[in-house]
């Protein structure tokens, strides 16, 4: 497929992504009404979380994975059933500990806990990961907006009160199993052939080659999942409920990013190992997508509190001064997706960008709550401490990408950083898990 194709499909999966909860977004909000509203997107982020660990950043080191062997059928079909299984596991320790923790540590029911871990399970059988990595975007695109649409479909006609919020929470988390479903013809020609040798040592495996990508994915999902508890712990569902609607405007914007990126990704890995000039070079083309990033922003700061105001009444109105705090994050988010995800992991500092991901965590949690002390507004200091964090990962990544770009245009991405294992940097798990099967015989 070629990029353009590539690039057209990602972007109706994602639009798909973005419009499905926005649509949904005024009837919940005035149905469940500011405080279980608040609940509901509350729940969400708990169960966004909980996908977060199972996924275990596979989306990006399968997916490379998946890139480099895409000419080998038979290592293809063992590499899905690796990742499968291993977030099989993943998702049955994560469901023991949040049941466990329900109604105490988490403010949520068991039963609204249950629902909300729907993502998980659709996140295990829907490999979105795959489709990407072998540019067949396409068919994970039918998938997402049949899954979307059934579910917009079902949200308006079956959630009638707040009442029914654990019904609202469950009907939005099981996406990813109708897509699953929907996807299964696409999977079949794949082959489930290697699940019959999948054993504990290659899930053990799988874990250890990917655990830069899950703190990489782990961080981006805390960013997104963990502001609406920050807001809520220090303010109160209402206040959480009104930084919910502000985030919903800017996370619109992030499907764009997401699709460059996941577009670009394959083509960059691929030339970081064969031909690094032309890599770097398809990087610095993508920088003159600032355009757009910068294009969100003015939006968000001029437009969205009239939206805001149109479809949620006044009664939301304290969403408004959050949205423009926030309005200079999606031409951050642009900067960082060329400097960091595309240059600084395909080329060789994999563990000095996972390292900056958790940094920049430890930056936003640090400011988030110096923040929330001094001012009235807690959802204006998660907003701030937001946008402290993307710059932060800005000023670094640019850095790198300066400093080291064009020396590194002549050497292969496998020589990395000179400590990361050489599997990470260059055919991915798969291979890896090959090779030391091969050596354990």
């Amino acid at each position: 497929m070629s990029l353009r194709k590539q690039a057209v499909s990602l972007a109706i999966m994602h639009a798909a992504d973005v419009l499905q909860p926005l649509l949904i977004l005024p009837y919940a909000g005035r149905v469940l009404g500011p405080l279980h509203f608040g609940l509901y997107a509350y729940a969400l982020s708990v169960g966004w979380l909980a996908a977060t660990i199972v996924e275990y950043g596979f989306h990006w080191t399968a997916q490379r994975a998946a890139a480099s062997a895409r000419d080998e059928p038979a290592a293809i079909a063992s590499l899905l059933a690796e990742v499968t299984a291993t977030k099989a596991v993943l998702c049955c320790v994560v469901l023991l500990v949040g049941v466990a923790a329900s109604d105490g540590l988490i403010a949520v029911s068991k039963p609204m806990f249950l629902c909300a871990m729907l993502t998980s399970v659709g996140g295990i059988l829907f490999p979105t990961w795959l489709f990407i990595g072998l540019e067949r975007a396409w068919q994970a695109a039918i998938a997402v907006v049949v899954g979307r649409s059934l579910a917009l479909v079902c949200f308006l006609i079956m959630v009638t009160s707040s009442a029914q919020i654990e019904l609202a929470v469950a009907i939005q988390s099981s996406i990813g199993l109708v897509a699953a479903v929907v996807s299964l013809p696409f999977i079949v020609p794949v082959g489930f052939s290697g699940f019959r040798a999948v054993t504990p040592s290659m899930v053990g495996l799988q874990l250890r080659n990917g655990w830069r990508g899950f703190l990489f994915t782990l961080v981006e999902r805390m960013f997104v999942a963990l502001p609406v508890p920050l807001v809520e712990h220090f303010s109160g569902y209402v206040a959480a409920g009104n930084y919910s609607i502000a985030e919903k405007f800017v996370n619109a914007t992030r499907p764009f990013f997401r699709a460059m990126w996941e577009t670009l990704l394959p083509r960059v890995a691929y030339c970081a190992r064969h031909d690094p000039e032309a890599g770097l070079a398809l990087i610095r083309r993508s920088l003159l997508t600032l355009v757009v990033g910068a294009a969100f922003s003015l939006f968000l700061f001029f437009i969205a509190p009239y939206v805001i105001l149109l479809l949620f009444g006044e009664s939301f109105s304290g969403a408004i001064p959050i949205v423009r705090v926030m309005s200079v994050i999606p031409v951050l988010i642009n900067a960082n997706t060329c400097t960091s995800n595309l240059y600084m992991f395909n080329y060789g500092h994999e563990r000095a960008w996972a390292i900056l991901n958790v940094s920049s965590l430890l930056i936003f949690l640090a400011v988030a709550y110096l923040l929330s002390q001094q001012l009235s507004n807690a959802a204006i200091a998660v907003a701030v401490a937001l946008i402290a964090r993307e710059f932060f990962v800005l000023v670094v990544s640019a850095g790198f990408f300066l400093v080291f770009g064009t020396a590194r245009a002549q050497i292969p991405a496998t020589q990395g950083d000179g400590k990361a294992h050489a599997s990470d940097v260059a055919a991915g798990a798969v291979l890896a898990s090959r090779a030391q099967l091969r050596s354990e015989r």
